[in-house]
C-alpha cells in the first residue's frame, strides 16, 4: 500500500533538496558576515624549528595596524577586523568564500615560548609570527637544611 502519490513524494523529495541547499550555504565561509556573525578565524600555519615556533597566518586585506597579536608563555592570541573593500550598494550576492569583519583566535602552542623574546613581520598579506622556545622548562631547586 503507498501513503502518498507520486507527485506528493517528488514534492518532498524537492525540499529536502531545497533545504539542504539553504543549510549548507550557511556553514560556507563567507556567511558568517551574510548573517552578522563574527566566527571567521583567518588560516594559519604552525612550524617548529629547534630553537622557535613560527605562526603563518593569512591575512590578506588586513592592513597591520588592524592585527593585535598577544603572546603568552603557552598561548598565542591573535585578532582584528578586515573590512569589505567595496561600499557599494549590492542588491544580490551570487558566491561568497572571504570572511569579513572582526576575528579572534587563539593557538595553544605545543611548547612553552619566551614572550618578550617574541617578533612578527608582515609581508605580501602573511603575518609571520617567531616565537623563540624558552630555554628551560623546568629547573631542579636544591634544598638546603636550616640548623
Amino acid at each position: 500500500m503507498k501513503w502518498f502519490d507520486d507527485d506528493i513524494d517528488k514534492e518532498f523529495e524537492r525540499m529536502r533538496q531545497r533545504m539542504e541547499r539553504m543549510v549548507g550555504s550557511l556553514t560556507r565561509p563567507g556567511a558568517a558576515a551574510l548573517c552578522g556573525g563574527t566566527g571567521w578565524r583567518p588560516s594559519l600555519d604552525l612550524y617548529e624549528t629547534d630553537d622557535e615556533l613560527t605562526v603563518l597566518v593569512d591575512v590578506a586585506g588586513i592592513q597591520p595596524q588592524d592585527v593585535d597579536v598577544v603572546v603568552e608563555s603557552e598561548v598565542v592570541r591573535i585578532s582584528g577586523n578586515r573590512c569589505r573593500p567595496l561600499d557599494e550598494n549590492v542588491s544580490r550576492v551570487h558566491h561568497m568564500d572571504i570572511d569579513f569583519g572582526p576575528f579572534n583566535q587563539a593557538i595553544r602552542l605545543p611548547v612553552p615560548v619566551d614572550p618578550d623574546g617574541a617578533s612578527s613581520t608582515y609581508r605580501d598579506g602573511f603575518l609571520v609570527i617567531h616565537l623563540p622556545k624558552k630555554s628551560r622548562i623546568s629547573a631542579s631547586v636544591s634544598i638546603k637544611a636550616e640548623k
